[in-house]
């Protein structure tokens, strides 16, 4: 049996039985002070210690954020899911995390997984059945999930914010409430018979690029031994804004709402800052995002990957094969292909994509996230195997989820976490066998900063010399060299974007 008490630097928590009867669960542990009234828009602060056991048998509440729990079509769908769907639960009191642990007793350190989820950085939560800890900790790691501040409560910029710390940056709290809760990792994981000396965060889709965020600053330094992301991260200037625009951007929110100053959003009630944000950020150039604020990230994202200022860690780099696939209502022709929008990667898809066939035109549009994620990611694995550095494994999940004919965005989390049961189909013998295959890749690199093990597939990382990409799919894995014009193009301008 699993540990169910045991005593972190705050005071005793005790914790369930998890759906596996030997994995332990403690869920909703706070990490820091609610970043509430005068702590709106603040790094976190640690938390309070308490007194007594405390209860850790539900998760904590979901940080603020657009309720899609609230549209009907959402709420029909999720009627079908074999385990019922929780739905948000938010309030500005949501810095907390939870722990899974397969460990009988303290001593045994095993390797640490930390989850944060995706949502572009504008929502997500940890309270998603999706993310359930009971089938990867029985491969003998222990998986660690935190909330985390997004959208304007997590990397809203304002000058007036600069003056009030020591730093002089503004933005960026979302990927300090992460560092804060990597840090109470490192000093509290010891407890549940983890190893604060071998930690693998990971991630997807805004989780993803919170990962290259918390590769690329410093202030993780010792607190991160091997990372995993999953549908983001690379060269790409969309997944950071700098810090004069995302402060211009402030400025435009605090007039949106008819306001004058910072100290005048503090004084909102939480769902009415939210409310005027759903408005504002219907615009895809209004989304806040991860910033060179001067403290947390020196530069952009990007940019420390291309000056090879990124920690020499342990990285997978994975992608899904169509990511999200945009539709349209008739074939795009070439005639109208000028006229298209790719949102915020317009600047970027005109100068590259030249399409020569209506084919072509309606092949770009409709797969161009796929493209630009796969770009990116094989942009950041390029440069580095030039750089002093270990290379990165680069990697494509290729399956459909079963009832899709497509490997969208996001799909392969079920098979990382062996959660396919909890969704809203029944699970195919050959999808089954693929999730505990992709858990072993996972768990392997948590445990050796390498996939590879025995009676799996041979997996290589990406160099100069061995330009491949890992394929996981069915009825097996493997290494295949993948050379498309478009990606190529792609590629290559996102390693020179801006010089």
């Amino acid at each position: 049996m699993a540990l169910l008490e045991t005593t972190v630097k705050n005071g005793k928590v005790q914790g369930i039985v998890s759906g596996n009867p030997e994995v332990s669960a403690f869920l909703g542990i706070p990490y820091a002070k609610a970043p509430a009234g005068k702590l709106r828009f603040r790094a976190p602060e640690p938390a309070e210690p308490w007194e007594g056991t405390r209860i850790c048998n539900d998760f904590g509440y979901s940080c603020w954020q657009r309720d899609s729990g609230k549209n009907e079509a959402f709420r029909e769908m999720v009627k079908n899911r074999p385990v019922p769907f929780r739905f948000l639960r938010m309030d500005e009191d949501c810095l907390s995390l939870n722990v899974w642990t397969p460990a009988e007793t303290p001593e045994e350190k095993l390797p640490v997984m930390v989850w944060f989820y995706g949502g572009g950085l504008q929502g997500g939560t940890s309270d998603d059945t999706t993310f359930d800890g009971e089938g990867l900790c029985g491969h003998g790691v222990v998986l660690v999930s935190a909330n985390y501040r997004t959208g304007v409560f997590g990397y809203f910029a304002a000058d007036a914010l600069e003056e009030e710390n020591e730093y002089h940056a503004c933005g960026n709290y979302g990927l300090l409430d992460q560092v804060a809760a990597l840090r109470w990792v490192h000093e509290n994981i010891g407890v549940f018979g983890g190893d604060p000396g071998n930690v693998t965060i990971f991630g997807c889709s805004g989780g993803g690029r919170s990962c290259q965020g918390l590769s690329c600053t410093p202030l993780t330094k010792g607190l991160v031994h091997h990372v995993i992301i999953h549908s983001a991260g690379g060269l790409n200037p969309n997944y950071s804004t700098p810090r004069e625009k995302l402060k211009e951007l402030g400025a435009k929110f605090i007039r949106f709402c008819g306001k004058e100053t910072v100290e005048d959003l503090r004084e909102l009630p939480a769902e009415e800052l939210q409310a005027y944000y759903d408005e504002f950020s219907k615009d895809f150039d209004n989304w806040f995002n991860i910033t060179d604020d001067g403290y947390a990230l020196k530069y952009t994202m990007d940019e420390v990957v291309r000056r090879g200022e990124q920690q020499d860690l342990d990285y997978i780099l994975s992608t899904t094969k169509n990511e999200i696939v945009r539709p349209v209502q008739k074939p795009v022709t070439l005639k109208e292909f000028p006229e298209i929008r790719f949102g915020g990667r317009t600047a970027i898809f005109k100068e590259v994509c030249d399409p020569e066939t209506d084919e072509q035109a309606n092949d770009y549009v409709v797969n161009a996230e796929s493209y630009e994620m796969k770009s990116a990611q094989l942009a950041w694995a390029r440069v580095q195997a030039g750089q002093d550095k270990k290379p990165v494994w680069l990697c494509t999940f290729d399956h459909p989820a079963p009832g899709n004919q497509y490997a969208l965005h996001g799909a392969d989390q079920m098979y990382a976490f062996h959660t396919l049961d909890k969704q809203y189909f029944e699970v195919p013998e050959e999808d089954e066998k693929l999730s505990q295959t992709e858990m072993l890749y996972w768990t392997n690199f948590a445990k050796h900063g390498d996939p590879n093990g025995e009676g799996l597939v041979r997996w290589t990382p990406f160099t100069k010399e061995s330009p491949l990409t890992f394929v996981i799919d069915v009825p097996e894995c493997g290494m295949q060299l993948r050379e498309v014009p478009v990606i190529e193009k792609l590629t290559e301008t996102y390693i020179n974007w801006g010089r």
